[in-house]
């Protein structure tokens, strides 16, 4: 694996992890990512395709205190594949061959919640060096139970905002139609 940074980012409060339904086993090797919209190949990717793509590690540290003190902060790692990748492979499909310039996507939780990253941030700048879509989290070294799909943006000043559990879906979209 590749590693895209291993540095401090923001010190942030844990957050909580949503809670399964009572009796419900969770299983990330049977979730699926579909990526639809305005896209050439619509693909429904399963964990194994993208365990198959080029793999990042992402590693930060994060505390439970608001002082961020050093000595309480725990090594928090992702692995995935670029979100980038995964649009690339998908191909934005418009008529206008300067489209791109008002595409974006789309990343949808299943609740509902989304984030929003525009074209030309995840092809042209740093930050689309450093959104994972993220099969595997691991904390000193151990895999942690209850695995889901997510996504999480390196580059982001405040890490919880554009942080999508439970991703289901990525659509690319484009303003105008």
């Amino acid at each position: 694996m590749r590693s895209i940074f291993s540095t401090v980012q923001s010190l942030v409060r844990s957050g909580t992890k949503p809670l399964p339904l009572p009796g419900t086993a969770i299983d990330v090797a049977q979730q699926t990512l579909e990526v639809v919209g305005q896209v050439h190949n619509p693909l429904c990717l399963s964990v194994a395709d993208l365990q198959a793509m080029p793999g990042y590690d992402w590693v930060r540290l994060t505390s439970n205190t608001c002082e961020g003190n050093a000595q309480k902060a725990q090594k928090k790692g992702y692995r995935g594949v670029l979100l980038r990748e995964i649009v690339l492979k998908a191909g934005l499909r418009s008529d206008d061959p300067k489209g791109w310039k008002r595409a974006y996507v789309v990343a949808r939780a299943s609740d509902g919640y989304v984030a929003l990253f525009s074209w030309n941030e995840l092809v042209n700048t740093d930050v689309g060096d450093a959104v994972l879509v993220v099969y595997q989290q691991h904390a000193h070294g151990q895999t942690a139970a209850g695995e889901h799909l997510s996504l999480v943006s390196g580059s982001d000043r405040h890490s919880g905002a554009r942080q999508v559990k439970w991703l289901r879906s990525i659509e690319l979209c484009s303003i105008f139609g």
